[in-house]
């Protein structure tokens, strides 16, 4: 789970209980597996979603899914996932909308500028390969 706290932790749907009414609501999509060290991934993922660099609307949870998804079996999360964030995104950007409809509660983190899921999964992917294949080979379809 990603936050701004970094990368934690969570079972299952529990780090998105306090957003719904049930985190039982949450769909599960199986994108296949992958072998892998779970403390060098882990440390991978952590370098790029570090502590203070969460935004809500350019590097969130889902940037964190998407970012994994395409490390770890090469697939994208599925387009529909983002569509409300993309939407303020796009909003905030043209017109500052999210800013003002939030009354100063969302603020662009400046630690998020720039921020590329496909970027940040091939880095991933190349540290832990050492940069000598393996993992590498995995189709990132950016």
């Amino acid at each position: 789970s990603f936050s701004g706290r970094g990368v934690s932790k969570a079972e299952g749907p529990m780090s998105h209980g306090s957003f719904r009414g049930s985190a039982w609501d949450t769909t599960y999509v199986d994108y296949g597996w992958q072998l892998v060290d779970i403390p060098i991934f882990e440390a991978a993922m952590k370098r790029h979603f570090a502590p203070g660099t969460y935004d809500l609307l350019r590097k969130n949870c889902n940037s964190f899914s998407d970012t994994a998804l395409q490390f770890l079996t090469g697939s994208r999360l599925d387009p529909k996932f983002r569509r409300l964030e993309a939407l303020g995104r796009q909003a905030d950007m043209n017109m500052s909308l999210v800013q003002a409809a939030t009354v100063g509660g969302y603020a662009p983190n400046p630690r998020a500028s720039g921020f590329d899921s496909c970027h940040v999964a091939r880095a991933c992917v190349w540290e832990v390969s050492g940069g000598l294949g393996g993992l590498s080979k995995l189709p990132l379809y950016c």
